[in-house]
Order: structure tokens, then C-alpha cells, then sequence
């Protein structure tokens, strides 16, 4: 089986992710060597790690095939005409002790 654009993408865009994550702990380790603080990664894997997102999600895009119409008009009846489910009715529960006739609250 041969591989589309989009599988292609998706395989760059993860060896970009492990490239930008060996990058990143090269960086962590020149910087345990040189006895400095690590105060964030630098801009190149940040660059580095969003072009592989983008790259990514193109690809999954590109393997996925096209998007299909979602349409509420194909189904006439209302959103709630599928709420009626018998199968989950229960209708022994505590409410039933209580007096269908209660006597009104005094109010002070």
C-alpha cells in the first residue's frame, strides 16, 4: 500500500515531535553542564513544535477523506421525541409515601 500525502505529513510531523523533544533535553542538559538556570525552551523547538502540530493535523485531515453536510432537516421530528424511554422509567422510588393531599405550610 502506498503512502498518500497525508500519512507522509503525519509521519513528518511526529519525527518532528521527537526531534523538538531531543532538542529540548539537549538543551536541558547543555544548560546542567554550564551550571545555569533553565528558565524556558528555546525558540527553535518552539517553532519546532508547532510546525509539527500544523504538519500533524493537515495530514489527519488529508487521511480522513472529506468532510460530509450535516443537515438537522433530514430528521422532521423534534429534538426531544426520542426522551420517552420506557426502559428506564422507575417508578418505585421514595416519593411515593409521601401524601398526595398535603396540608398547606403555615406562614408567620
Amino acid at each position: 500500500m502506498a503512502l498518500s500525502a497525508g500519512g507522509a505529513m503525519i509521519i513528518f510531523g511526529l519525527g518532528l515531535f521527537m526531534y523538538a523533544a531531543w532538542s529540548a533535553l539537549q538543551y536541558r542538559d547543555m544548560l546542567k553542564l554550564t551550571q545555569q538556570e533553565f528558565a524556558s525552551v528555546p525558540l527553535l523547538v518552539k517553532i519546532e513544535v508547532l510546525l509539527a502540530a500544523v504538519s500533524c493535523m493537515w495530514g489527519s485531515l488529508q487521511v480522513s477523506g472529506d468532510f460530509k453536510p450535516v443537515s438537522s432537516l433530514k430528521f422532521q421530528r423534534g429534538l426531544d421525541a426520542n426522551t420517552l424511554r420506557v426502559d428506564f422509567m422507575s417508578l418505585n422510588h421514595r416519593g411515593q409515601i409521601m401524601p398526595l393531599a398535603a396540608p398547606p405550610m403555615k406562614q408567620s
